[in-house]
């Protein structure tokens, strides 16, 4: 569980991280945007990036919440 949870929080970082460079895009020169073209790439990455980590997390928080009733054995 110590595992996931820090591959939960690299994977925030790793959010975050795209979050500021997104945020970033609109310093450079337009001219070097047109260039380059990364909006789009930077939107889609933004949308997968933060599904993924939201269902991560999801996960995590499911197994921390209901840990404790696995030994209780009221369901089997």
């Amino acid at each position: 569980m110590k595992i996931f949870l820090f591959i939960n929080i690299a994977i925030s970082a790793f959010n975050i991280f795209i979050f500021a460079y997104a945020y970033s895009l609109s310093f450079f020169p337009l001219k070097w945007r047109k260039k380059v073209n990364q909006e789009t790439l930077v939107g889609l990455a933004i949308i997968f990036f933060t599904m993924i980590t939201m269902f991560a997390w999801i996960i995590y928080f499911y197994y921390k919440i209901f840990e404790p009733f696995a030994n209780l054995d009221i369901f089997a």
